[in-house]
């Protein structure tokens, strides 16, 4: 009965043994998908901002619809180059079968009731040439025309380009200044805290007014106000970078 005790023992050491490790790198696998504004630094978790600015260039529709203009306009330029040969026609007609007719007597009235049948095949070959000198005086006008909407296009499409470009800096900027901001505003709050639970004991015991008692619950307040403030904005920044490019970051903020 020992021996299967110990033989229990052992197996029950080595599983704990086997699993503890795993267990741990679980752990320390959930911890770093974990980000913490207080004390992490969102500029070392993200990718770099080049690659967030060329991100956002490629995903944004702005850009995309510029470049089918583009695109567009080409093939519009292609169609005025080969617009002139609209005006020559080649017609072919053809006719078979079998034709029947009746004879009738148009000074009489009377038809004579006389049928005749025959067969017949007709085929007609025609060509045309019908060529207005507008065509051939401004076909030349007409797809510079286009070479223009196409480069007008290009410069469209830079012009969106750099507009994605500033508002990726402009939101990573921001969600870096409120990262810091939340740092601030979170030393304040605790300070008010603290100051608060003083104001709280001296009010209770006669020390300091109830006008001074309000203005410092105002401050605490206020400090409690801006710190979610500050939370905010930084979360509303980081959904936008990744509306922006197009990538989930897939970070969890938790403030511990």
């Amino acid at each position: 009965m020992s021996d299967t005790k110990k033989i229990i023992s052992f197996v029950v050491l080595l599983v704990m043994f086997i699993s503890s490790p795993v267990c741990s790198q679980i752990l320390e696998t959930d911890e770093t998908k974990l980000f913490n504004p207080l004390t992490d630094d969102i500029t070392k978790r993200l990718p770099p901002l080049r690659v967030l600015i060329d991100s956002a260039v490629a995903n944004s529709p702005y850009v995309r619809y510029e470049e089918l203009k583009a695109d567009y306009y080409y093939f519009e330029m292609l169609s005025q180059a080969r617009y002139w040969t609209e005006h020559f026609s080649l017609n072919l007609d053809a006719n078979f079968g079998r034709w029947t007719f009746r004879d009738r007597d148009e000074l009489t009235r009377i038809d004579r009731f006389y049928f005749s049948e025959s067969i017949r095949d007709n085929l007609a070959v025609g060509f045309y040439i019908r060529f207005p000198f507008a065509t051939l005086i401004d076909r030349r006008n007409r797809i510079n025309k286009q070479k223009k909407w196409i480069e007008l296009s290009f410069t469209q499409r830079e012009v969106n380009s750099r507009v994605v470009q500033r508002e990726v800096i402009e939101s990573y900027n921001l969600m870096v200044q409120w990262q810091n901001y939340i740092r601030i505003y979170n030393d304040y709050q605790k300070f008010t805290l603290i100051q608060m639970q003083m104001a709280q004991n001296q009010f209770l015991n006669g020390e300091i007014t109830t006008a001074e008692y309000a203005r410092l619950k105002e401050i605490q307040t206020r400090g409690n106000v801006e710190f979610s403030q500050a939370v905010a904005e930084f979360s509303k920044h980081y959904q936008l970078l990744e509306v922006y490019t197009g990538i989930k970051f897939n970070l969890i903020n938790v403030l511990r």
